[in-house]
């Protein structure tokens, strides 16, 4: 069945309290992955290494009364932890497909007494409610994979960001090499399982920025600091051809599936975890 936005949207309704309660941390509340660099010294910390990255690369281009929005916001983590460590931002805009993510990031926002200054909404990042060139950042952590049509969502960065403005993205992306069969198995059941239609290679990714007015300024990658748990290829086999036969309907399976093939397709590099930031160049 082919994956849509309303599928992406049911996926992240059906699992995102499970993910909270079993990937996340009770302080950091993020559900993306962690990053292990050389002073990292805490789980906590480890969550908060790519906020940390993309907080700087918002610094470099806008020091004091920055804009900006996360497109893919999830539960709020990367805009909590960001937002109170910028110099005199201004309102920022969280958007996700998944109302209830949207619900639980505005709980959190008002416990957090930061209501006032930021907006979380349902919404496509596809399409987002601000007029153009109003950002001097957009950022998405782990979520333009899940975009049906990427190229979209580039269309409305380059139209939400002004001149010079930046485009931080920290994703997965895929090689661009031939796979082998083992390897598009591994591949393809990591995008069925985490709903994941949009994972492109970096050069396509560079082609969909470009045609809209951002330029590569960066492309880090990341899965060296990743603490990975693939299996081996047999047993990791005999679980994804059990896994499927399970009758269980609810949305945790897939993902649970595709997280051990994220996690194979990482070790054989069929996959890449990076960090890329593009400037919005004149038209």
């Amino acid at each position: 069945m082919p994956i849509t936005t309303d599928s992406v949207r049911t996926y992240y309704d059906e699992n995102t309290n499970l993910f909270l309660k079993f990937s996340g941390h009770k302080k950091a509340q993020n559900i993306h992955r962690t990053l292990w660099m050389e002073n990292t010294k805490s789980i906590e910390d480890a969550l908060n290494t790519s906020n940390a990255l993309i907080k700087a690369e918002i610094e470099s281009v806008a020091q004091t009364n920055a804009r900006i929005a996360d497109l893919g916001c999830g539960v709020g983590a990367s805009l909590f932890y960001i937002y109170p460590r910028l110099q005199n931002p201004a309102p920022a805009l969280g958007l996700t497909l998944s109302p209830v993510q949207a619900r639980l990031a505005q709980e959190s926002a008002n416990q957090l007494g930061l209501q006032d200054h930021i907006r979380f909404a349902e919404g496509d990042f596809t399409s987002v409610p601000l007029p153009s060139e109003s950002l001097d950042a957009v950022y998405s952590v782990e979520a333009v994979c899940h975009a049906v049509d990427p190229e979209k969502y580039f269309k409305e960065a380059g139209r939400l960001l002004r001149k010079g403005g930046k485009l931080i993205l920290v994703d997965d992306y895929k090689s661009p090499r031939s796979f082998n069969s083992s390897e598009q198995k591994w591949f393809d059941a990591y995008i069925d399982g985490w709903y994941v239609p949009g994972v492109r290679s970096v050069e396509q990714t560079s082609a969909f920025a470009n045609k809209y007015g951002l330029q590569l300024k960066k492309n880090d990658e990341l899965t060296p600091h990743l603490r990975l748990r693939n299996l081996p290829d047999f047993l990791a086999s005999t679980l994804l051809f059990l896994g499927e036969k399970l009758p269980i309907k609810h949305a945790i399976v897939p993902s649970m599936l595709g997280s051990m093939a994220l996690q194979q397709c990482l070790y054989m590099k069929v996959v890449e975890y990076r960090m890329m930031v593009f400037e919005k160049i004149d038209d």
